[in-house]
């Protein structure tokens, strides 16, 4: 076999990487459920059909009876037209195959940046662990997903920036740029990203240091080429500003690391500690700075721990194989390592790659898979939709923001709903109202009566299911989530 085939054909370890995430994601994991366990996914795929119909991007919101009509930023209409083209070709089980083909490329991107920075074969493969088990925290359906694909790229881009600029290089940021303000929030992190490196090598007066700072002002630039235009950059900083909001979303707080299987998020944490003061001792400034920003976005919030993982993890073991070569002991493990990734390199199983998506696509589509892809039913009122549905067109019904987008989902957002996971739509104020009502707390009753409540489908363990009869409302249905109310006399 000439080298040249050898290098088509046999697959490399990132290839088997994404291979094995794929397969994870498929099996153990569940995550032809696991991936619908955040309700948000319904309303991006609604959005994102009502986009492709009117080809016109929202400027007001259009799903809920609590505040209809106002100024809405759906900053992440593009990943939203893709759930919708992967939902009109197979419903949620395209949307499911859409993110496993993205989890698939995240692993194998993520394999190029540990190569990149140098991190010994036998570490980099042995560290997966820590990075599948820290990511799979926030395995969703949604957007951000996509954006762990373009962080990739542009770390990868400023680790291998070229000497001069270049036409080739220009345009993939400019596109990288204008993809991601379309995409997710996170396109200020690239940005970020390119200046710590344009400054490191201005420190080392290398020649570099001037494209990584044209690439940063260009990510920049593209940025404002959406539909909103600076009105995001706006939206998102007042949005991530907002304590008062963010403070009552679970995903952005602190982690609880004492819940079981957090071994790993804590070795990957400790490990990209030692990371940081490793680079900065070895002169890499830029990456001991990202490390520290990603360390300390992780311990802030939940949302930072897999991008700590996907970025941070990769600079800190390279710090540390870099701190290793010098001890003589070593010498032997690391001659090891670069002859397997000297041998290794040689592969890279480019025709494999197509044929291990359709593999997977005709897995997912046959028969004998026996789960089917979409909301699971132990934490949706999935068994009450054809209640939900009998109700008249006016009701309006009370729900949690959970509930909120699996309803716009089912009714293709033609039911109004009180309340989704838009946190940043209906803002701190009406989510500090909201959360008097399902453990009726003090001044519920008053809010209860402002909305004028005809229904409720109320999450059971909750103390509303107990004072809504008391209140004359009488239970018309239940499943194992939810239990369903219809206002009486009383």
């Amino acid at each position: 076999m000439t080298p040249n085939l050898r290098r088509w054909l046999i697959p490399d370890i990132a290839l088997v990487l994404s291979a094995i995430m794929m397969l994870y994601c498929l099996t153990s994991f569940n995550g032809m459920q696991k991936l619908f366990r955040d309700s948000d996914t319904g309303w991006h795929v609604r959005n994102g059909e009502t986009i492709l119909a009117t080809k016109s991007v929202p400027r007001t919101e259009p799903y809920s009876y609590s505040k209809p009509g106002g100024p809405w930023f759906a900053w992440e209409w593009l990943a939203d037209c893709a759930m919708a083209l992967a939902h009109q070709w197979d419903g949620l089980r395209g949307v499911f195959i859409l993110y496993l083909v993205t989890l698939g490329l995240i692993g194998w991107l993520w394999f190029q940046l540990v190569w990149t920075v140098k991190v010994w074969f036998l570490l980099g493969a042995a560290s997966t662990w820590v990075m599948l088990t820290t990511c799979n925290l926030h395995w969703l359906a949604r957007p951000h997903l996509f954006s762990w694909v373009l962080l990739l790229l542009a770390l990868l881009a400023a680790e291998r920036a070229p000497a001069r600029l270049n036409g080739g290089w220009l345009f993939g940021i400019f596109l990288l740029g204008v993809i991601w303000a379309n995409v997710h929030g996170s396109f200020f992190l690239g940005v970020i990203i390119f200046f710590l490196y344009a400054g490191q090598r201005w420190w080392e007066r290398d020649s570099r240091h001037f494209p990584l700072a044209v690439f940063g002002f260009l990510l920049l630039g593209a940025s404002l080429l959406n539909p909103y235009g600076w009105q995001v950059h706006s939206h998102i900083f007042h949005y991530l500003r907002d304590k008062e909001l963010l403070s009552r979303i679970g995903e952005f707080q602190t982690f609880n690391f004492h819940v079981d299987g957090a071994e790993a998020l804590v070795i990957g944490m400790v490990i990209v500690a030692t990371g940081i003061s490793l680079n900065w001792i070895q002169g890499e400034y830029a990456r001991a700075a990202l490390c520290l920003l990603l360390f300390a976005g992780a311990l802030r919030s939940a949302r930072g721990l897999p991008m700590l993982a996907l970025l941070g993890l990769p600079l800190a073991l390279a710090a540390i194989c870099r701190a290793c070569e010098s001890l003589p002991a070593l010498a032997g493990i690391q001659r090891y390592n670069w002859n397997l990734r000297s041998m290794e390199s040689g592969f890279r199983g480019y025709a494999l790659m197509p044929l291990l998506v359709l593999l997977f696509v005709a897995t997912i589509r046959s028969p004998l898979m026996a789960v089917a892809a979409g909301f699971p039913e132990e934490d949706y009122p999935v068994r009450l939709a054809a209640q939900l549905e009998a109700l008249p067109a006016e009701a309006r019904i009370f729900s949690s923001d959970k509930f909120g987008g699996y309803m716009i989902y089912r009714f293709a957002g033609k039911r109004k709903v009180f309340f989704d996971g838009r946190s940043d739509y209906y803002g701190a104020d009406f989510l500090q109202d909201y959360l008097l009502l399902p453990d009726t707390k003090p001044g519920w009753r008053e809010q209860w009566n402002r909305w004028g409540f005809t229904h409720a489908l109320v999450p059971k363990g909750v103390s509303l299911t107990e004072m809504l009869p008391l209140l004359g409302w009488k239970q018309i249905g239940q499943d194992e989530v939810a239990i369903l109310f219809e206002k009486g006399l009383k």
